[in-house]
C-alpha cells in the first residue's frame, strides 16, 4: 500500500505532462493527431486537400484532355481559361454567305494562360473579301486584347462549372472609309460572361455580352448586345481523344450607326443564327467546324441578309 501510494503522484505528473498545452502544441507542430492506437491521422487541412483532389470527375468523356482540349463555343466568346504557362496557337476563319452580301473573316491569334483562372487573348483579324450590294472591299480588320477570368470553379466527381468575366478593347486598325467598312473608325470596349457546365459525357453553357463603340469625327457604329448558349455531348473517341457535338444558339441585337451625326435607318436590327458543329482535339490539337442558319434576320431599313454561314477554328497547344 505504502509502494502504491509512493507510484500515485509520479503517475499523476505524467498525465498533467502529456495533457499540458506545451504538449498538445508540440503534436500541433508535428502536424499529427495522436490516436489511442499509437497511429498518426491527418490535420484537418491535410484531409481538406485530400477530398479537392479526390472530388474530380474521373479522366474519361469531356474530362479525358486538359481543360484547354475541352469541347467550347464555336460561334460563341469566351470559354478561353488554360494552364498558366500554356499557349495555343489559334486560326478561325468564317464565310457569311447571302445572294447580295458576303463577309469573309481570317482571324489568327494567340492566347496565353498568365494563371489557371488568367488568360489574355491577342487577335488579328482580316478580311480578304467583304461585299454589301455593288459595293466590295478588303484588308486589315480592328485588332483587339481580349482578358478572362474565372471568378467560380466547382468540381465534384461527376461534373464540373466554371463561370468566368471577359473583356477585350479594340483598336482601330481597320477603316471606316471603305465600302464595306472594315473596322469601327474607333476603339470599342466589349463586357461580358460564361457560364459553363460540364459533366461526364454532356456539356451545356451560356454567354452574354455588350460591345460598346465610340464615336470619332461625329461617326459612330450602334453598341451590340449579345445572347448565346448551346449544348452538346462527346461520342466514342479513341484513348487521348475528344470527339464531341453541339448546337449553339446565337444572337445579336445591333443600335442603328450614327454617320456624320445623322441616323442611318439601314442598320442595326437583330439576328439569330443556330450553328451545329463538330469538335475535335488531342492532347496538343484542336479543331472545329459547324454551319450557322440564321433563324431570324429583323433588320432595321433596307438591309441585304445572309443565307448560311461557315465556320472554321484550329488551336495547337504548348505546355
Amino acid at each position: 500500500m505504502v509502494r502504491v501510494l509512493k507510484v500515485l503522484p509520479l503517475l499523476l505528473m505524467g498525465v498533467l505532462l502529456l495533457t499540458s498545452p506545451l504538449h498538445a502544441q508540440e503534436n500541433a507542430c508535428q502536424g499529427v493527431k495522436s490516436t489511442g492506437d499509437g497511429e498518426a491521422q491527418e490535420t484537418p487541412k491535410e484531409d481538406e486537400e485530400k477530398t479537392k483532389k479526390e472530388e474530380k470527375p474521373p479522366r474519361i468523356g469531356n474530362f479525358a484532355l486538359p481543360l484547354s482540349q475541352q469541347p467550347a463555343a464555336l460561334f460563341g466568346f469566351g470559354g478561353n481559361i488554360i494552364e498558366k504557362g500554356e499557349v495555343q496557337l489559334y486560326f478561325f476563319a468564317d464565310d457569311f454567305v447571302g445572294r447580295n452580301k458576303t463577309t469573309v473573316d481570317l482571324i489568327p491569334s494567340v492566347l496565353f494562360g498568365i494563371t489557371d483562372d488568367w488568360s489574355v487573348f491577342f487577335n488579328f483579324p482580316v478580311t480578304p473579301y467583304l461585299k454589301d450590294g455593288g459595293h466590295q472591299s478588303r484588308g486589315l480588320e480592328d485588332f483587339f486584347v481580349q482578358f478572362e477570368y474565372a471568378f467560380y470553379t466547382k468540381s465534384t466527381k461527376t461534373y464540373e462549372d466554371q463561370a468566368t468575366l471577359v473583356a477585350n478593347i479594340t483598336f482601330p486598325t481597320g477603316s471606316i472609309h471603305k465600302n464595306p467598312p472594315t473596322g469601327f473608325g474607333a476603339p470599342s470596349l466589349f463586357v461580358g460572361a460564361t457560364y459553363y457546365h460540364v459533366l461526364v459525357d454532356w456539356f451545356a453553357f451560356t454567354s452574354n455580352g455588350v460591345v460598346l463603340t465610340s464615336s470619332e469625327h461625329h461617326n459612330k457604329f450602334g453598341d451590340q448586345f449579345l445572347y448565346q448558349c448551346g449544348f452538346g455531348r462527346n461520342f466514342p473517341s479513341p484513348k487521348g481523344w475528344i470527339y464531341a457535338w453541339m448546337v449553339e444558339i446565337d444572337g445579336q441585337y445591333s443600335k442603328k450607326n450614327r454617320i456624320h451625326r445623322v441616323l442611318d435607318n439601314n442598320s442595326g436590327g437583330n439576328a439569330l443564327y443556330v450553328t451545329p458543329s463538330i469538335w475535335i482535339s488531342s492532347k496538343e490539337m484542336l479543331v472545329q467546324f459547324g454551319v450557322s442558319v440564321p433563324v431570324n434576320q429583323n433588320l432595321f431599313g433596307h438591309q441585304h441578309k445572309f443565307d448560311y454561314a461557315l465556320n472554321f477554328n484550329f488551336a495547337w497547344s504548348f505546355y
